[in-house]
């Protein structure tokens, strides 16, 4: 029995192409002054601290699938930031849903590696800054946000429940007179 190397090495390499193309991640870089300065600049003027717009690796996944099993999210989750930089699914998954997405994630990183606040108070923060839940009026907004982990989260009503009470809770404290008593 005589081995081809050159079959082989063919298989080989087609298997390769094959199993690395089952998952393809677009990774660039953004930061949130260059994507969007109206939303950077609200950021700035809410919490009336400078923040400076630092890049991020964004991590865009063509499929669910890709994207749930790669990190471990749910489904229901559009996007996520953590250290590594954004985690979010396709544009062509999220339609106009995307820049919203990846704006709300770019706003989260940008305080999160500045600013370090509790995560309810920066859930809050960057709901303010991006107005996305200004007209859900047939949620109820959560209470005692403070207790809750977002990571059990079971749905996506459970998520607006607690981001509407995050913008309750943070739009208080920041009418207070000082800014910065507020903060917690």
């Amino acid at each position: 029995m005589s081995i081809n190397f050159s079959k082989c090495l063919l298989i080989i390499i087609t298997g390769f192409f094959f199993l690395s193309g089952a998952f393809a991640v677009k990774t660039y870089d953004l930061n949130l002054l260059g994507f969007s300065e109206k939303h950077f600049y609200k950021l700035n003027e809410l919490i009336n601290e400078t923040f400076d717009s630092i890049n991020t690796k964004v991590y865009e996944y063509d499929s669910i699938n890709e994207f749930t099993q790669t990190t471990g999210a749910p489904f229901f989750i559009c996007a996520f930031s953590n250290k590594q930089g954004i985690h979010i699914q396709s544009k062509y998954l999220l339609g106009d849903r995307f820049k919203m997405a990846l704006t709300h994630e770019l706003v989260h990183y940008t305080i999160r590696m500045q600013f370090p606040v509790p995560l309810w108070f920066e859930e809050g923060l960057v709901c303010l800054v991006t107005e996305e839940f200004s007209g859900v009026t047939d949620i109820i907004a959560m209470k005692n946000v403070e207790e809750y982990d977002i990571r059990n989260a079971e749905n996506n009503w459970e998520l607006v429940s607690y981001c509407l009470g995050c913008i309750k809770k943070v739009r208080g404290l920041l009418s207070l007179d000082s800014t910065k008593q507020a903060i917690p």
